[in-house]
């Protein structure tokens, strides 16, 4: 392959107002022979290995806004795997960090001072109604293993306080289409200097990145070629 292309899912290769990967399946179609598209989304393994399915490839693929490598079985040779991975529904998968419930309760002492809400705690009724998901799309992004965005529910002034009281935690926000993501030490761009690290590229493949959001924009910076997608959902609440 002479191209590894890393690639946010929702506003990038995938519409935020009805999800439609038909127009990808057909593009995937036209550039596999020269490309591996590799997802790296704040989605959920079961939903990102849902997608993969549905278009019918085999790919790697980076999980929970860069938390967690997902590679299918019989991808990696024999010698790059180690006691770090372990094995979930036909892939073997290697955390990036993996001390996430200690950013967890930091989160939530600043509960006390600010009105944010983490993903797990919102009602299923409700996200339906932000998110557009299907009901079962809802049930895979549910499924959640090493993060858990927060929905802002306070103003904007304050969240210029919630940002700076995070950063005397030693946390990192990053924004994305819908919600907050707020991790202590993985992002996207770690994660892929993570993968490339365990699967080396020649000197004649070269790594694109496309993106339609703040949390992109580490991996966006790390790529030889980038491409920034321009969203058309407004940051309003947040995310």
């Amino acid at each position: 392959m002479k191209y590894l292309i890393f690639s946010d899912i929702d506003g990038t290769f995938m519409s935020h107002k009805n999800y439609s990967f038909e127009i990808l399946r057909e593009y995937l179609l036209k550039i596999k022979k020269h490309c591996i598209v590799i997802f790296v989304s704040s989605k959920t393994f079961a939903e990102m290995n849902y997608i993969n399915n549905q278009l019918k490839i085999k790919c790697p693929f980076i999980a929970e806004n860069g938390s967690c490598i997902y590679f299918p079985k019989n991808f990696l040779v024999e010698k790059n795997i180690n006691n770090d991975f372990f094995e979930i529904n036909n892939h073997l998968g290697i955390l990036v960090f993996k001390k996430y419930e200690e950013t967890k309760k930091k989160l939530k002492k600043l509960q006390k001072s600010f009105n944010f809400y983490f993903f797990s705690d919102l009602t299923n009724d409700f996200l339906l109604k932000i998110t557009n998901l299907k009901e079962e799309d809802l049930l895979r992004s549910r499924q959640r293993f090493h993060s858990d965005p927060i929905y802002w529910n306070d103003s904007k002034e304050k969240f210029d306080y919630f940002f700076k009281e995070t950063l005397s935690l030693g946390l990192e926000i990053s924004m994305g289409g819908r919600f907050i993501h707020v991790s202590c030490d993985f992002n996207k761009g770690k994660a892929i200097s993570k993968f490339l690290q365990i699967v080396p590229i020649n000197y004649d493949q070269k790594t694109i990145s496309l993106g339609d959001s703040n949390n992109d924009i580490s991996m966006l910076e790390l790529t030889d070629y980038s491409c920034i997608i321009r969203s058309p959902v407004k940051k309003k609440n947040t995310a």
